[in-house]
């Protein structure tokens, strides 16, 4: 009996032991991965220049990152989960320190005046769900890299200075719900991958130098409810069926490209149809009597060329 006590109080003792290094573990874990956020944070610190002095007097080491402004930390483990700096007038670039928010799940800096390339390190942000980039002065080709941002839902790098070819880098993005590309210098033809963003809604790659034709595999994507490339070098026919796979389709941008053909009738059966441009093309022949069937249109643009109809 006495055995059995030794060996009970020996197992309680040896349970507190396992649980207090435990403890001691975790804390020391979070303290390295607090100090992680923090030094990522101050390395963009010191590449940010905020005419305003904001961020120089308001992220200091003397409060936790979780109060700075522009910052939001998760409730669970108290890690940057989102830097949201849009529209505060500031200029720098993008340190590779970044990468090592591992919980980072936004990075919005538009409307601001950041400049150079987007470091690959960025890569390591397998939570980061929204880009938005909108309005700096981001240079370099189309970052290769973000096919490793499996859980991007949001990309936006419009009115920058990036370039290069769009094809083949979208094929990982499968979670990818919007993408904003416009203003750019992004060349050559779009690819069939397409069919590889089953959940894409928003599609707005205008104003740039793309050629060829729309991919078959575009009008394929049920989800998808804006379609945009105005003012790019686009050319080919329209699918004769274009919205039976699109039934939430709302807006259709095509305006300043070189399509052909004769307005396909199908777009008759985009029944939740409100914008569709398609000025300034080389479409020929008749306006489809179809397009009464478009109830919910409240903008048309038809401009450029000689049709009849209607």
């Amino acid at each position: 009996m006495q055995t059995i006590y030794f060996l009970f109080v020996g197992a309680l003792v040896l349970l507190h032991f396992i649980a207090t290094i435990s403890a001691s573990i975790s804390i020391a874990n979070n303290h390295n991965n607090s100090a992680s956020d923090l030094n990522a944070l101050l390395a963009f610190k010191a590449a940010i220049f905020d005419p305003q002095r904001i961020i120089p007097t308001n992220w200091s080491t003397s409060t936790s990152v979780c109060s700075w402004i522009g910052i939001t930390c998760n409730a669970r483990h108290h890690r940057v989960a989102a830097i949201d700096l849009s529209y505060m007038g500031i200029a720098g670039t993008i340190p590779p320190q970044l990468g090592n928010l591992s919980f980072l799940v936004r990075l919005n800096v538009m409307n601001n005046s950041f400049h150079g390339h987007l470091p690959p390190e960025l890569s390591r942000l397998h939570r980061l769900k929204h880009i938005e980039l909108a309005s700096n002065d981001f240079e370099g080709e189309f970052p290769s890299w973000l096919g490793a941002l499996t859980a991007l839902r949001y990309l936006s790098f419009w009115d920058n200075g990036f370039s290069g070819s769009l094809s083949g880098r979208l094929s990982n993005f499968t979670k990818l719900e919007t993408i904003w590309l416009g203003h750019n210098f992004f060349t050559g033809n779009l690819s069939e991958e397409f069919s590889a963003l089953p959940k894409l809604k928003f599609l707005e790659i205008q104003q740039n130098q793309l050629v060829g034709p729309l991919p078959r595999a575009l009008f394929n994507l049920s989800s998808l409810q804006k379609i945009g490339f105005t003012n790019n070098s686009l050319s080919g026919y329209l699918p004769a069926h274009i919205c039976d796979y699109l039934p939430q389709l709302q807006g259709i941008y095509l305006s300043w490209n070189y399509f052909e053909g004769e307005i396909p009738s199908g777009i008759g059966e985009c029944s939740g149809l409100q914008v569709l441009s398609l000025s300034y093309n080389k479409f020929r022949g008749y306006i489809p009597k179809e397009f009464w069937n478009l109830t919910t249109l409240t903008e048309i643009y038809l401009g450029g060329y000689d049709l009849t109809g209607l």
